[in-house]
């Protein structure tokens, strides 16, 4: 990506030196009066799988505005929840902002994205904003010893492992969710424009300006298993309805002097936005020819100039509704040994060998196999280190927990069958940054698994992330992709 396109998200024509830069979220230079309008809107169209909600013209939108989300749970005698991994987000498999009949952003596979975007959330926020929010919260804890396991200097003094933390005390060496978390209590919970639509972490959108109807989308996810979870004690498959009277639009609208709006529209009469837009594939991937072999998968992208892409691993057991992160993960290879014992022949860690090539040229000289540099180019490519551990990244160390969460053992997880978090947050990202137009060919995935844990199946999914240009001109939008 190139550093204007990186640290230039908003390019706009030249604005008198009286007008602020109305719509940079951000501090203004300027103390200036502000008016806020809270607008609650039902969608236009609603059923258990799809609605839509058009915005009104008006003011600028606050990038904050919120959809509130809720189901109606069947009740089987046992906690069910949303996964901690993603939260409510579980509920929407796809997003898309419009202006009109044009697309400015469309997040496909938006459930399992947030999942990979949880990764880069605090342990203070998960456990303090989202979990009350949005349900999401993979935060952590040392665990120390109670006392009955252990005498002298160390009792109740040492921590030797770690576990999810969710601001309750284990009971019995078993987490629980929140009371007002069990879905049976009908909780609501929301999810953040900026959220939905990453492009509005940078731009607001000038509501007043534009002539056309603005509207979101959102397609509900249509496996009744994957929009929530059971605890381990429960009996049957949960069934999770969209709660379709409390689905809603809290729209923030910011208004300044009229004045000063007037002013920054005859001033502004092309605003040009640099942002992104991104495009998911999946396909499925068996143990048997993913171990041991080379396997090359085209990811598309030709023509189009793509800065990061997303890939990872889910596997497609039976009782997805059971266990902590339900289909909301990315799964590592699983270590074939006991720790502590002397290593054998057969005894070694499972990898993952990867490369992206594009413009007839690989990303990295020699292919990446070691999980350290993974999570390097993982970090590099966000800009940032990933809130989680070794074991949850690689299924590498000793330190996770065997206490439980909602009754599932927390170091397990490796094992396609297994239900708790060891090796499950195994995402990668990587940075292309070359600032070139990809060619014909589009983007290629060299990727090979040695230690894959045998499992009906695998989907794979990926994100491209492509540079896209949105034109207001005069009222009106055109957007396209660079």
């Amino acid at each position: 990506m190139s550093d204007d396109l990186q640290t230039s998200m908003v390019e706009r024509g030249s604005v008198a030196p009286s007008v602020p830069d109305l719509l940079r979220v951000s501090p203004m230079n300027t103390t200036t009066a502000t008016d806020v309008e809270t607008s609650i809107s039902d969608p236009v169209v609603i059923t258990n799988s799809f609605c839509r909600f058009v915005l009104l013209n008006k003011g600028i939108l606050h990038s904050h505005s919120k959809v509130t989300l809720g189901v109606v749970a069947q009740t089987n005698g046992s906690t069910t929840f949303f996964p901690p991994t993603c939260g409510v987000a579980s509920l929407i498999q796809r997003a898309a902002l419009k202006v009109g009949t044009k697309t400015l952003q469309e997040i496909d596979g938006y459930n399992f994205m947030t999942t990979y975007k949880n990764m880069f959330i605090s342990n203070e926020h998960q456990k303090e904003r989202e979990q009350v929010q949005s349900a999401k919260c993979i935060s952590h804890e040392f665990r120390y010893l109670d006392g009955t396991t252990t005498t002298g200097v160390d009792n109740n003094t040492k921590a030797n492992t770690y576990g999810l933390s969710n601001g309750i005390e284990y009971d019995n060496d078993d987490l629980k969710v929140h009371r007002w978390q069990d879905l049976a209590n009908a909780p609501l919970f929301q999810i953040a424009l900026a959220d939905l639509f990453p492009m509005l972490k940078q731009t607001q959108l000038p509501l007043y300006m534009m002539e056309e109807q603005v509207s979101i989308e959102l397609t509900f996810t249509s496996v009744d298993e994957q929009r929530a979870q059971n605890a381990s004690d429960a009996s049957t498959a949960g069934t999770y309805t969209i709660d379709t009277n409390n689905v809603q639009f809290v729209a923030d609208y910011i208004y300044y002097p009229q004045e000063m709006m007037a002013a920054y529209r005859a001033a502004n009469p092309v605003i040009t936005i640099n942002h992104f837009d991104y495009r998911h594939s999946k396909v499925s991937v068996s143990a048997t020819s993913a171990n041991g072999a080379t396997l090359i998968r085209n990811l598309g992208g030709a023509g189009r100039i793509v800065t990061k892409v997303i890939t990872g691993l889910q596997s497609e057991d039976t009782g997805q509704d059971d266990g902590i992160t339900n289909v909301y993960h990315s799964i590592s290879p699983a270590p074939n040994y006991v720790f502590g014992d002397a290593p054998t022949a057969a005894e070694y860690n499972g990898s993952l060998t990867v490369n992206l090539k594009y413009n007839d040229r690989f990303l990295y000289p020699i292919d990446v196999t070691n999980p350290a540099r993974q999570f390097h180019n993982t970090a590099q490519a966000e800009g940032m280190v990933p809130f989680i551990t070794r074991e949850e990244f690689s299924a590498e160390g000793v330190a996770l927990t065997a206490d439980k969460f909602q009754g599932y053992v927390q170091n397990l997880g490796a094992v396609a069958t297994d239900m708790g978090i060891l090796g499950r947050f195994n995402w990668l990202s990587y940075r292309l940054n070359r600032n070139e137009r990809v060619n014909s060919r589009g983007v290629e995935y060299y990727y090979k698994y040695d230690g894959l844990n045998n499992a009906a199946s695998f989907t794979q999914r990926s994100w491209l992330e492509l540079a896209k240009v949105t034109v207001l001109q005069n009222g009106f939008v055109s957007t396209e992709l660079l």
